[in-house]
């Protein structure tokens, strides 16, 4: 009784470790094993009481067996449930399990048909020899020792109906389903390890315990065996079975470790990982060194900041400060190579420890070649094809800054419209080829003319815009358009050709002439026209006529606009 009670408490421990397992790293193999040890820990606990009545203990006795039995079931669905569906399951466990506990309960209860009995051992091995053609085929050890097992345990099974000793046929049956088990354990896992052999090696010793008990009860009657050594296998099974779930997992970590290292190392993209603290590198892949061009001992003596150009050092710093963020992309960051050079780098990372450290994994992808053509693709859309100076859009953008700007300094702005005169005959002279470098020689001298704070911009076929900002008075601005006039006054050589070009300026003045900058354009380019009227090669300022003008080709610009929209925002 005290005996039971200690199996139960240890084995309901152990149960509970396997608990513990299953909720980590869930799986139908360690449901099963678990079952299994349910059903043990069922069958000591029959043992417990004392029937008082014949009928009762035969029902004791058959019902803790039949625990042995589905424990013993339990633990070969174990072994296969990996690879088979759940109707195959069913079909194992009852062709496992139901001729046995049959069998067990005619003789428990001194069933004298010997034909049945026969008939349940032929239907019993028949379909042990089925089960294993039907779902370990592919296990070829394991396939034979099932059938031979099944032969032998068969034909000692008849021998011991036939003498009168059915009853000593459940010890061959519990035999022959433990057995059964240390070979399936073993090629589940076939590595020699110690939870693989501690399993293997219990689950064999439990399959002998039965026929050595009968045989010490039938011809060592008088050998006082304690009855605690019967269960000593069953602990070897579950520590066994607990260390190879611990082997399996220790495994597992050391393969996916492995394939992290290869993946990490052999990576094309250059990989390092940092610790958070020192911004010190842990690691470096090859990548990374081929990248940067550094030894490995060179590397992992910098920091993260080394890598990034001296004007990044701000930025970077409050990204890498933010060190846990789960999964992050940032840049493109300008990054320096031991000779030298650079190269934009956009950096994926996420946090994760490593030896001990809190790290950061980062890998680098170079995008100097993305960025540029990024850079290139913007360019061409701000930008004129033929002079490369910008173009309306851009123009628009660096007004209203320059606007702006005067605002809040309280200074004034100047738009200029500049139209080339008689363009028109170079263009039917010499053709168009040299019109169009006679474009490009205009906007070279107007950019060498002007301040790097202002902008010149083609917006038409022979028509430029300048936009002067951090000017004080209308002076300052015709001074600039004076200047601008006296550059067309040297000679143009054109492909060896030399033309002569003059242009005419409209200026308009800010906030003098208004403060929208669509109508000082206007403005700027009605006082153009007058210019060019007068014959050219001359400037004029806006007057009030040109400003009335520019309020009404504002106006209808305006209204033109709401026509179009039907939801205006006002």
């Amino acid at each position: 009784m005290q005996s039971n009670w200690q199996d139960i408490l240890v084995l309901g421990l152990l149960v509970l470790v396997f608990g513990v397992i299953y909720r980590r790293r869930a799986s139908l193999r360690l449901r099963f094993w678990i079952a299994g040890w349910l059903f043990v820990l069922a069958h000591f606990a029959i043992l417990l009481p004392h029937p008082e009545t014949p009928f009762w203990e035969n029902m004791q006795a058959v019902l803790g067996v039949s625990g042995l039995i589905l424990a013993g079931v339990c633990f070969i669905l174990a072994s296969t449930a990996c690879y088979l569906t759940p109707r195959d399951l069913i079909l194992v466990g009852i062709a496992c399990s139901v001729p046995a506990i049959v069998y067990l309960f005619l003789v428990a209860f001194d069933y004298s048909q010997l034909l049945l009995l026969f008939g349940l051992v032929v239907v019993g091995e028949s379909l042990a020899a089925w089960t294993g053609y039907r779902f370990i085929s592919n296990r070829g050890v394991a396939l034979w020792i099932n059938n031979i097992a099944a032969a032998l345990f068969g034909a000692c099974l008849f021998i011991l109906i036939a003498r009168k000793y059915a009853d000593l046929g459940m010890a061959v049956i519990l035999m022959q389903i433990f057995l059964v088990n240390a070979v399936l354990f073993w090629s589940d896992f076939r590595r020699i390890s110690v939870g693989v052999i501690t399993a293997s090696a219990g689950l064999l010793a439990w399959a002998m315990v039965f026929p050595v008990g009968v045989t010490i009860a039938q011809f060592f009657p008088h050998l006082a065996v304690p009855p605690r050594i019967w269960n000593v296998p069953k602990y070897f099974v579950e520590f066994g079975m607990i260390l190879t779930l611990m082997e399996n997992q220790i495994l597992a970590a050391k393969w996916q470790g492995e394939q992290y290292r290869l993946l990490f190392d052999s990576n094309p993209h250059p990989m390092f990982i940092y610790d958070t603290g020192s911004f010190s590198f842990l690691r470096i892949n090859d990548a990374a060194l081929r990248q940067y061009g550094y030894g490995r001992q060179e590397f992992l003596s910098l920091t993260v900041f080394d890598l990034h150009e001296a004007a990044a050092g701000p930025g970077i710093e409050m990204v890498i400060a933010n060190s846990k963020a789960i999964i992050r992309t940032t840049g493109p960051w300008v990054h320096k190579r031991k000779d030298g050079s650079e190269f934009q780098a956009e950096i994926s990372s996420h946090p994760i420890e490593f030896e001990g450290f809190n790290a950061r994994f980062c890998m680098v992808i170079d995008v100097t070649d993305r960025q540029r053509l990024h850079e290139q693709l913007v360019h061409r859309a701000h930008h004129d094809s033929l002079t490369n100076l910008p173009n309306r859009f851009l123009l628009d953008q660096r007004m209203r800054h320059t606007l702006e700007n005067a605002s809040r300094h309280n200074s004034k702005v100047a738009i200029l419209c500049i139209d080339l005169d008689r363009f028109k005959q170079i263009n039917d002279n010499y053709g168009h080829a040299i019109g169009d470098a006679c474009l490009q020689e205009v906007a070279s001298r107007f950019t060498a003319r002007l301040r790097e704070s202002d902008t010149v911009a083609r917006t038409g076929g022979e028509e430029f815009t300048i936009v002067l900002g951090d000017l004080h008075s209308v002076g300052d601005a015709e001074k600039v358009a004076a200047d601008l006039l006296a550059g067309f006054r040297r000679e143009f050589i054109v492909a060896g050709l030399d033309l002569e070009l003059s242009a005419s300026i409209g200026i308009a003045l800010y906030p003098d002439h208004g403060i929208d900058g669509l109508r000082l354009w206007h403005a700027a380019d009605l006082a153009m026209y007058r210019a060019k009227k007068s014959g050219g090669d001359n400037y004029m300022v806006v007057d009030s006529a040109e400003c009335a003008a520019s309020d009404l080709l504002s106006l209808a610009a305006g209204q033109l606009i709401k026509a179009k929209d039907p939801n205006p925002v006002i």
